[in-house]
């Protein structure tokens, strides 16, 4: 007997029932972290739907509750494992770079490369900063000089230097993820 689940019963039903898909991917061991979990998920929704169009006897009726869940459970199982065999022959057929190949075609970028990003970026954000706020980032990035040798060679305290190192946080902040990106 195939019957349609009534709009007005959806909610109700979902709420009954959805737990049964959830209780099939644990016990498949698909967790949420899973790339495709919501994928699983929704696959395992439609089933249940597709379960209770099919379930022989009519299971709102409290005879045949547990057996329907019986049912939509094993329906739902074997199509999730269906799924996963299917993703696992599609994965199984790719084959990796041969060595030779990623040797002389890597797919980072050169040491080189990563450092000119680098300074383009660092010339970007000179463009944000005061005067005083750039002679600090050169001397701190480029000749690595310490807080208080760059205090002595601007003849300022270090806290100043420290005033201008918070400053010069606030403003390039924006840059950050920019800096993450290239390391």
């Amino acid at each position: 007997m195939i019957r349609k689940l009534a709009t007005e019963k959806e909610s109700v039903f979902f709420e009954r029932h959805s737990r049964i898909v959830f209780g099939v991917l644990k016990r498949e061991g698909i967790k949420r972290t899973h790339p495709d979990y919501d994928d699983f998920v929704q696959q395992g929704l439609l089933k249940l739907v597709e379960a209770y169009e099919n379930f022989p006897e009519d299971p709102e009726e409290e005879a045949f509750i547990y057996p329907f869940g019986g049912f939509a459970f094993k329906k739902i199982q074997w199509h999730i494992r269906d799924l996963r065999r299917k993703e696992y022959r599609l994965s199984s057929n790719e084959l990796p770079w041969p060595d030779m190949m990623q040797e002389n075609y890597p797919d980072g970028q050169s040491q080189f490369e990563n450092e000119c990003l680098i300074m383009d970026l660092f010339k970007e954000m000179l463009v944000y900063l005061t005067k005083k706020e750039q002679l600090y980032l050169i001397d701190a990035v480029i000749h690595r000089l310490t807080v208080t040798e760059i205090a002595k060679k601007y003849q300022v305290s270090r806290k100043t230097i420290y005033q201008w190192r918070k400053s010069i946080v606030i403003k390039l902040d924006p840059f950050l993820v920019q800096l993450k990106a290239t390391r």
